[in-house]
């Protein structure tokens, strides 16, 4: 298979996540934007444990993450008719699971570092919820397991989802974006300091679409 960057990779995030807000807001009957969506998520999780990874400031990295949330939240909430928060608030609940976990070398404390996390993000309503820290607490450890191992947890997680709701079994296609970190070459690739705007902007774009066409969405 073809070796990717992590800025390739960051490209497919944003493409997979472009395709399911056009899915949800716009073309709700093009369910196969939705299903390429499902990918997203955990890329972006991954994303997140290499940039916390490599970060010379993780706070300076989590002031971003805030910034460009609080941002968003105004402009997701009106596109989505949601007003729950927005998945950048995951993500840095997630930054800070993954910083707090580096000073607990024993796995049950990490564990409960996540859970804790996990439930943080439940009660605040986050994009996600416990299960966006459960993939970036998975997506943490694909360089500590051998691919083999890891991808048995990554599957197991899901499955267990698929037990818990009907309704995961769209997201358990997710499973497949295990296929494209593990192409991951070492390489970071271009810097790319758009990449914070092309959240908002995007969803900015995509709700003036709505609001624009004289069409009923709901």
């Amino acid at each position: 298979m073809i070796k990717l960057s992590a800025f390739n990779i960051k490209i497919l995030a944003a493409v997979f996540m472009l395709m399911d807000h056009v899915c949800y807001v716009l073309m709700p009957d093009l369910l196969i934007l939705h299903y390429f969506g499902r990918l997203s998520f955990p890329l972006f999780a991954w994303l997140l444990t290499e940039g916390e990874k490599h970060t010379r400031n993780a706070y300076r990295y989590g002031i971003r993450l805030l910034i460009t949330a609080i941002i968003s939240q105004p402009i997701f909430s009106i596109v989505f008719l949601d007003l729950s928060l927005n998945i950048l608030f995951t993500l840095l609940i997630g930054l800070v699971m993954l910083r707090l976990a580096k000073r607990c070398p024993q796995l049950w404390q990490q564990l409960i570092i996540a859970g804790v996390c996990a439930a943080v993000a439940e009660v605040l309503s986050c994009d996600y919820g416990a299960y966006g820290i459960g993939v970036i607490f998975l997506m943490s450890l694909t360089n500590k397991l051998k691919p083999k191992i890891w991808s048995l947890y990554w599957c197991i997680f899901h499955l267990v989802l698929l037990t818990l709701s009907v309704r995961s079994i769209v997201q358990s296609l997710a499973i497949f974006a295990g296929l494209i970190v593990f192409q991951f070459n070492g390489q970071q690739g271009p810097r790319a300091r758009w990449f914070y705007l092309f959240y908002p902007v995007h969803l900015l774009i995509i709700g003036i679409i709505r609001y624009s066409l004289p069409f009923n969405w709901d």
